[in-house]
């Protein structure tokens, strides 16, 4: 049998590649259906998602939560912010998916209010306590009828945040018109032991005179919502969606439960990028038979303490904490313009490696982004040159020093999960130099930021703050 360390480290792994690979959300009680479920154009698209929810929860009312949309909807691969799957089996009967996800649940710590960071009452309900959201693997087997989509699924916590599973039975259906479809939806969900307590129960340890200690057996919910989505000018889609969730009675007689059913309603918008280069020899796919330029950056710096709208003023610095930065990034085109723009849409993704000096162990960084670059400057026939701006999502194994101490100072939480941006400037090597060898490789500067959104999103932990680190690097484009 596998020892507990092996164990523990591959659920590391497994975790932290799920985010360098997928990096929407599987909201706890959050019922969005946002993407068409047959789609497979192989089309990206970026975007945004707003939530407001009612919490179940004792001390809380409603979650408003904002986060950046990615979605990549292949014939086999599909990605849609925080879930990466494959389609193992697709046809006109069946469709069995695999897929690694983010399931978004439960509370953050309630020892401060995260938008102000002071210390939250005694009498808090939930004060001391924290539930996470979880890394899941998991498979979804469809069968597709004249009556609509029957589907069960099954999905399991993998990087030991409770070690527990879910199970999903449900019904959908979809109608459609030439610009719009609307998707009613019913379904039943299961939490296993472990999962049920960890999200709704009390441990010993977290007794208090009004708060008892609570423990379930396995047990569920029921939901029922609807979904709509139209599309307007081609290229952009709404999706509104509402959906309610009722409660077992066992959930609802937790001690830190105060609601038997909640609420949810979603809104969200995504660009298509459709100006696709596809090869002119057999079938587009991005990753096999893509005609599109690519390129891998390799980047070095340092920790600042310097704000990012400073740093954007060209105050820039090594004043941080003494620890630096190392990474890789692989990129591809997508589009020569965007939003008919002389703006050329990529995507990114990327590891980084964080030198964390005596603070702590070093460890790894996982980023997934769109990238949008200008490089019609008037000079650019003599030196090319290029300004890119990317917005994406990043994971760390653990919490950068300079982001644990920044929260410290304000009293507020930190999250290894966080926004990502990236600012960049470069010109061409080869320009430079005179060398027609090296004109598709740029040297410049980046400043690698990770962020919460100003404590707005849930998905990040509602963490006020966040680092950045000035690099250099040297980037070469393969056309």
């Amino acid at each position: 049998m596998p020892s507990t360390s092996t164990k523990s480290s591959v659920s590391r792994v497994l975790a932290f590649a799920s985010l360098l690979l997928l990096p929407g959300a599987t909201f706890g009680y959050n019922n969005s259906k946002a993407m068409d479920p047959e789609d497979r154009s192989g089309t990206w698209s970026i975007g945004a998602y707003f939530n407001w929810q009612e919490s179940p929860y004792a001390g809380e009312d409603w979650r408003s939560d904002f986060m950046p949309q990615f979605v990549y909807t292949g014939e086999n691969i599909y990605l849609d912010t925080t879930q990466m799957g494959w389609h193992a089996i697709d046809n006109d009967d069946w469709q069995l998916d695999t897929y690694v996800n983010y399931y978004l649940n439960g509370y953050n710590d309630h020892t401060f209010y995260s938008d102000t960071g002071e210390v939250r009452d005694e009498d808090d309900p939930l004060k001391g306590m924290e539930r996470s959201s979880s890394f899941e693997l998991g498979a979804a087997l469809t069968r597709k009828t004249e009556y609509g989509r029957w589907s069960i699924a099954a999905s399991h916590d993998v990087n030991g945040t409770h070690n527990g599973g879910r199970m999903e039975l449900e019904w959908s259906k979809t109608w459609r018109g030439e610009n719009w479809q609307v998707q009613p939806w019913l379904r039943t969900n299961y939490y296993s032991r472990e999962t049920a307590n960890y999200y709704f129960g009390v441990n010993a340890d977290e007794v208090l005179v009004d708060r008892p200690e609570y423990a379930l057996e396995a047990t569920g919910s029921v939901s029922a919502g609807a979904s709509l989505r139209v599309t307007a000018w081609q290229r952009h889609n709404l999706s509104l969606n509402a959906g309610y969730t009722v409660f077992n009675d066992e959930i609802t007689e937790s001690p830190i439960v105060s609601e038997n059913a909640v609420f949810n309603a979603s809104l969200s918008y995504r660009y298509e990028i459709d100006d696709l280069n596809r090869s002119s020899s057999g079938d587009y796919n991005f990753f096999t038979n893509n005609p599109n330029p690519w390129s891998y950056r390799i980047a070095y710096g340092c920790t600042s303490d310097t704000s990012l709208n400073k740093i954007l003023r060209l105050q820039i610095d090594c004043q941080g904490d003494g620890t630096h930065l190392g990474s890789f990034f692989l990129s591809r085109q997508l589009s020569e313009t965007l939003m008919t723009l002389p703006i050329e849409a990529w995507v990114t993704t990327g590891v980084a490696r964080r030198f964390e000096s005596e603070y702590q162990g070093n460890f790894w960084e996982g980023v997934l982004a769109f990238k949008a670059v200008f490089r019609q400057f008037p000079w650019s026939d003599t030196i090319e040159t290029r300004f890119g701006v990317a917005e994406g999502i990043s994971y760390a194994q653990k919490v950068p020093n300079i982001e644990s101490e920044r929260a410290a100072e304000r009293d507020r939480r930190n999250s290894k999960f966080l926004n990502y941006l990236d600012f960049s400037l470069d010109v061409s090597l080869g320009d430079v130099i005179g060398n027609k060898k090296l004109q598709s490789c740029f040297v410049g500067f980046s400043v690698h930021h990770r962020s919460g959104i100003f404590g707005a999103s849930n998905l990040y932990g509602n963490v006020y703050g966040g680092s950045n680190v000035n690099t250099m690097y040297i980037e070469c484009e393969q056309r």
